[in-house]
């Protein structure tokens, strides 16, 4: 399993929507992630990388819980 998660795939763990994680992130608000800007990355959007240890740490929940509600086994 990658140490990266998208906004879906973040979405899914927390239990919200992906534009909400994308929203949040861009903001501020939640620092267990980053926005890689169109033009850093040389796409037409921009993407959001989650660092899923992070994200375990934020939700205070194991690493193994994060990849389990990710992959919905």
């Amino acid at each position: 399993m990658y140490e990266i998660l998208n906004a879906a795939q973040t979405a899914r763990v927390i239990g919200c929507g992906p534009q909400k994680v994308r929203e949040r992130i861009k903001r501020g608000i939640w620092t267990f992630g980053s926005v890689v800007t169109a033009k850093q990355s040389g796409n037409t959007e921009n993407s959001y990388e989650i660092n899923k240890g992070a994200l375990a740490e934020w939700l205070k929940i194991p690493v193994e819980e994060v990849e389990r509600r990710v992959t919905g086994k």
